[in-house]
């Protein structure tokens, strides 16, 4: 795998330990491109650029060989003699696993105005209510972590005394988890513990750099500072069930923040300051990262009018402060997968370890097992004995841990299809391309066109580079089936090269599931099962008949939709803007309502009632025959298919649904009011999954009421 830089630096042989040949590439500098054999008079070279790579190759001595690309491992960076220097060291394909085949050094002079920032990037998972990787504030980076640690009273306190507008919204009704997640929908929360106590904890006494900047002067940050013994231990009661693994091949983007008016006024970190950015890195094969940016004049002046109050000395406070993105790196979905929170008043060099949640990576299988060629969609599984099974028509009952758990579930979305070809690699016929095909079952196959891209690492540099083609190209005749050449849709295979990122590079193509569906299918048409297949080809176009895989995927991207029919009470059916004037504080209001997935794929669905400000008001069907107000799928009730109300009790002949409604509490009106205004809303969510999570619930629709008692008097 290529190595990021930025910046200049001075690139040296260290060593050779090798009987291979050995030499390595530069790409995308401003003044050094080109390659360098490893021979006894290579000086030192100078090179300079925004961005660009340093790719280590050696040449195997079998006849006919051509020079391939080492695994390189990054050192750590260290100062001597007024330079900060690092080793980047390799592997070829020979016998050893030494990691000393060729080490080159880079180097580069000590500058107030250069900075270094280096560590290891992990994923995370687990019981870990807080980001391992912050050892003096306690964040949190999912809207699932919040809702755990709001169980915990001196975290939750912390937590609504920093964030208190924020929990009051999530409290009223926190969010369900969507496989189509905004990374911006939820900014970590951090919480700052300044010194760690000696008597409740192992950790030295040093403060966070958050929290000397403003606790001070924030009261909220004060009286959350008297409670640190307790968040310290919860801390250590959660760390050792937080399991960690190294992330190889992320892309990193590196951003500079300026903190807000209310941060620097000693406020919380939001995460809504101005952000400017630095550049990218990529991890290496064990999760490394060295990332260079410069920091001169302009960027420090303007720093000077943005101190915080109560802050540490100004030579810290004019650091720069960063956050850290991992990047999709492809066009589909969000610009990005993650984000950490706030790394303030950074030094010159300075180590900072990465921790990102694993599910928020979609990292795809790890390796490739199984015996077959496709082996998974997105996070699920498509291998035998996993837990994880496809009826005959493509229902997808998903049990295994590492996705989105689901029953006799339809696929929608963007599909992440994962397939490997390892097993072939080694052969005197590797698979150098593929192509994807899909038909319904029996019908003619056709060849998949959407394009496909991933990050090419000595490409990264490039002015506005978003991704290197991976396909559908046509210019060389494939042998499709074993048959005579002929030019269709093909990719490549990159699933072993190097030269491209690690993360994800087995994903063969992100299929919009609804192209498939819709062009195979009318409207109204069941089941809507589609065959995918993938075939390997050689170097020369050459079908290789043993590297080939099918799958079948009940595609349906048809929307759950709801409707309120109507409120009335007893005769009387108004219109818009309603107001009911009840004769008894729990006098009974009918609505008639339906909730429908045409094929039959609803996982739930809910009819409630909110009163003002969308206090919840529990409410019952008091007339018999009762209607379940929520109804969930049962696979032992409904089989394959939950349709929604259709499935409720006594149904019309359009699928309504009627209930008489009472207030458990036995009034609508809270005590001392006569007046308010009410909510009648269906959510529902429909039983489907795009391999990395389930849909979180939709209003499907809302009536707005207004009730009216007057006690007699």
């Amino acid at each position: 795998m290529s190595i990021t830089m930025q910046g200049n630096w001075t690139v040296s042989v260290k060593s050779k330990n090798a009987s291979f040949k050995q030499r390595f590439r530069i790409k995308g500098s401003d003044n050094a491109d080109g390659i360098y054999v490893v021979g006894n008079n290579l000086s030192p070279l100078d090179v300079d650029g925004s961005q660009w790579t340093i790719t280590i190759e050696h040449l195997p001595k079998r006849r006919g060989a051509s020079w391939r690309q080492s695994a390189e491992r990054l050192g750590k960076p260290f100062r001597h003699e007024g330079r900060i220097l690092f080793d980047i060291f390799s592997n070829d394909s020979g016998g050893d696993q030494d990691y000393d085949d060729l080490i080159l050094t880079c180097s580069m002079p000590e500058s107030p105005s250069e900075y270094v920032l280096h560590g290891r990037a992990r994923s995370y998972s687990g019981k870990c209510l807080f980001n391992p990787c912050f050892l003096f504030d306690m964040v949190i980076d999912l809207p699932e972590q919040l809702q755990e640690a709001l169980k915990y009273p001196s975290v939750r306190d912390a937590l609504k005394r920093l964030y208190p507008e924020r929990i009051r919204a999530f409290e009223k009704r926190p969010p369900i988890p969507d496989p189509e997640p905004d990374p911006f929908a939820f900014r970590p929360m951090m919480i700052p513990l300044g010194i760690a106590p000696p008597e409740t904890s192992h950790r030295p006494r040093v403060r966070s750099v958050l929290s000397r900047a403003m606790e001070v002067e924030h009261p909220a940050i004060s009286k959350v500072q008297s409670s640190i013994p307790d968040l310290l231990k919860y801390k250590d009661k959660f760390r050792p069930r937080c399991s960690m693994k190294n992330q190889p091949g992320l892309l990193l983007r590196f951003i500079e923040y300026d903190r807000t008016a209310s941060e620097l006024g000693g406020g919380p970190y939001t995460g809504s300051g101005d952000r400017k950015v630095l550049g990218l890195a990529v991890t290496d094969e064990m999760g490394n990262y060295i990332f260079r940016f410069s920091w001169g004049m302009p960027d420090i002046s303007e720093e000077v009018g943005d101190q915080p109050t109560g802050g540490g000395p100004q030579e810290t406070e004019l650091r720069p402060d960063l956050i850290v993105q991992v990047v999709n790196g492809t066009e589909d979905g969000p610009d990005f997968l993650f984000e950490t929170a706030l790394f303030a008043n950074i030094p010159n060099l300075k180590r900072i370890n990465l921790c990102f949640p694993e599910d928020a990576l979609r990292p795809g299988p790890a390796a490739c097992q199984g015996g077959r060629a496709i082996q998974s969609i997105g996070n699920i599984w498509t291998l035998n004995g996993v837990g994880n099974t496809l009826d005959p028509e493509g229902r997808i009952t998903a049990t295994n841990p590492t996705g989105p758990n689901i029953v006799r579930g339809a696929w929608s979305g963007t599909l992440d299809l994962f397939a490997c070809f390892i097993d072939f690699e080694e052969t005197p016929t590797p698979v150098k391309y593929y192509t994807i095909r899909y038909r319904r079952p029996g019908g003619e196959w056709r060849f998949v066109k959407q394009p496909y891209s991933h990050i090419k690492i000595a490409d990264i540099g490039s002015p506005g580079y978003s991704g290197t083609k991976v396909g559908p190209f046509t210019t060389l005749p494939l042998g499709v089936d074993g048959g005579p050449p002929r030019q269709v849709e093909y990719y490549l295979n990159i699933e072993s090269d190097p030269g491209w990122i690690i993360a994800k590079r087995t994903r063969k193509i992100q299929l919009a599931s609804a192209l498939y569906e819709r062009s195979l299918y009318l409207p109204d048409e069941d089941p809507r099962t589609v065959e995918f297949r993938i075939d390997g080809y050689d170097k020369d176009g050459n079908w290789i008949s043993d590297a080939t895989d099918t799958v079948q995927l009940y595609l349906d991207s048809r929307p759950v939709t709801g409707e309120i029919d109507g409120i009335t009470l007893g005769d009387e059916s108004p219109t818009e803007c309603a107001l009911f004037e009840l004769s008894a504080p729990d006098t009974p209001l009918t609505v008639k309502y339906r909730v429908r997935q045409p094929g039959g794929f609803l996982q739930d669905y809910r009819l409630t009632v909110l009163r003002g400000a969308n206090t919840s008001v529990p409410v019952s069907d008091v007339v018999a025959p009762v209607q379940p107000l929520t109804m969930n799928y049962d696979e032992t009730i409904h089989g394959d298919t939950f349709y929604g109300t259709a499935d409720a009790v006594a149904p019309d002949l359009d699928d309504y649904v009627t209930a008489e409604l009472k207030p458990d509490s036995g009034a609508w009106l809270p005590p001392g009011k006569t007046f308010c205004a009410f909510a009648f809303e269906i959510q529902a969510r429909p039983r489907t999954t795009n391999g990395y999570g389930l849909p979180g619930a939709r209003r499907l629709d809302v009536e707005l009421v207004g009730i009216n008692h007057t006690p007699s008097s």
